[in-house]
């Protein structure tokens, strides 16, 4: 691996999408031997700006550098023959092949004789690039009993395999538990230490506080500004995003302790080895945040009172309805929205419109037929209630931004007027301005008396949000947490493990 420091210099880079003016004008240097942020709203153009400095897309205007010398990349592989190495936030493992082969795939050639793979080689090399920044995973284990973050892990191994100098993460922690996001972060030290320039997107502040040397903040393609660690607090860095003051918070206060009648009451619940008997109240006009790492429970428990999966022990009542959902449809029918953690597979038709996913849990009829005024009604109230930024009722759910995409499928769950709201990380992968939104008006819906259970790998997020915080561990709860405003993430985390 090459130790020598490099600088990558872009100079008034622009890009433009249709319409859409995604970075106007933005410079940045990026230094080996440092960890640079780029933070901003989603549609800011902070991973457009990292995919033109890693060779996945092509800048309109503008001109690179590294060390002095132009840099023009035409494609990923250009970009790796300069020395530059781009991880993105989708996972790319090929479950079918082994760990060292996943790590070495660009290169097999290398280890071929008389037509076969050298294993012992490669597991060698593949073996040495782990270790290179201290990933603690062997080549032998199977790739089923790693997790997300250590499959992030031998995506950097396969980065590395081209002797990089620089190396760029585009939002490669947002699908990973906090846990997980650890293993990444260590990582990202280990590579600057090594003297690589390491750049990286992130929507999550405290990364970008824990590891960044410096960082650049951007909105609406525009640069606001450079800054060095410590510079600004975490409420300046939101309040520059979002270009409004932020100093009082993200989260809205909290109304009374809800005392309301039970809306969902568990009792002895189970379901598998991933779900113990347990049991557990949601009142109406209370959000009860669940903790856990991830498999301890929480998404289960989820999908079970969903009836995406069947219950094999006690009893759950909705209201007064006694008995579970035997399926998604019947949970909708019982007054059970649903938000599921991947919303373009689960909880969206990414190829219909705004408008189609907005009244598709609840479609307004006028007698047996689709009532396309009232719902043309509907889904412009819920677009101005949650604050969607969409062309039109009518634009296609690929023409949004992640988090007005978010949006939508939260706005879904809201316009079917449930008495139970599931959430699964509602925020995941969301910027800070749609966060503002999405917390307002979950807030807003507990004031009417609707009742959230909410599932979050975002420990900030529970803390600030929850009425109430039940902590799980080997699909049961071993703690709850009666006062949320009084709760650290070290105390929770202390809960989980």
């Amino acid at each position: 691996m090459r130790t020598n420091a490099v600088q990558i210099v872009a100079n008034t880079i622009s890009r433009t999408f249709g319409s859409t003016r995604a970075l106007v004008d933005v410079s940045v240097t990026l230094d080996g031997g440092a960890i640079h942020a780029l933070v901003g709203e989603n549609g800011a153009g902070k991973s457009t700006l990292l995919k033109i400095l890693g060779g996945a897309e092509r800048p309109d205007a503008g001109v690179m550098t590294i060390d002095g010398a132009p840099y023009a990349p035409a494609s990923l592989g250009e970009a790796v023959a300069h020395g530059v190495g781009l991880v993105f936030q989708e996972i790319t493992i090929n479950t079918s092949l082994t760990v060292a082969e996943n790590i070495l795939v660009g290169q097999l050639r290398r280890f071929r004789r008389g037509g076969l793979l050298t294993e012992r080689a490669m597991a060698r090399r593949a073996q040495e690039l782990l270790d290179s920044f201290s990933a603690d995973i062997s080549v032998n284990r199977p790739l089923a009993s790693l997790d997300l973050g250590q499959w992030k892990c031998i995506e950097i191994a396969r980065a590395l395999s081209t002797r990089p100098r620089a190396i760029f993460f585009d939002e490669s922690t947002a699908f990973l538990n906090h846990r997980e996001v650890d293993v990444v972060l260590t990582a990202m030290r280990a590579l600057k230490s090594q003297g690589l320039a390491v750049a990286f997107v992130s929507h999550h502040l405290a990364e970008v506080g824990a590891i960044a040397d410096r960082l650049t903040i951007l909105k609406d393609g525009h640069k606001v500004g450079d800054f060095e660690a410590g510079e600004l607090d975490r409420e300046e860095i939101q309040s520059r995003m979002v270009g409004r003051d932020m100093s009082k918070g993200i989260y809205p206060p909290r109304g009374e302790r809800a005392d309301g009648p039970a809306v969902l009451s568990l009792h002895g619940v189970g379901a598998g080895p991933r779900l113990a008997p347990l049991s557990l109240t949601v009142r109406q006009g209370e959000i009860v945040g669940v903790a856990g790492l991830k498999g301890a429970g929480g998404e289960r428990l989820l999908e079970v009172v969903a009836g995406v999966e069947r219950i094999r022990s006690g009893e759950i009542r909705i209201g007064s309805h006694t008995g579970a959902a035997r399926s998604p449809a019947e949970g909708w029918q019982k007054g059970v929205a649903y938000l599921p953690g991947d919303r373009t597979a689960e909880g969206a038709i990414v190829g219909a419109s705004v408008l189609d996913n907005l009244v598709m849990a609840r479609p307004p009829r006028r007698g047996p037929w689709f009532d396309r005024r009232r719902a043309g009604e509907l889904a412009s109230n819920m677009i101005a209630r949650l604050r969607i930024k969409t062309a039109s009722v009518r634009a296609p759910m690929t023409s949004l931004s992640g988090g007005n995409l978010q949006k939508v499928v939260l706005g879904k769950c809201l316009a079917a007027e449930p008495r139970l709201l599931l959430l699964n990380n509602p925020t995941r992968g969301v910027d800070v301005g749609a966060r503002l939104e999405i917390y307002r008006s979950l807030r807003e819906s507990a004031a009417k008396g609707l009742a959230i259970l909410l599932v979050s790998e975002d420990l900030n997020e529970l803390i600030g949000l929850s009425d109430r915080i039940l902590v799980m561990r080997a699909g049961t709860v071993t703690a709850e947490i009666e006062d949320p405003s009084r709760a650290t993430e070290d105390a929770l985390i202390r809960h989980m493990t």
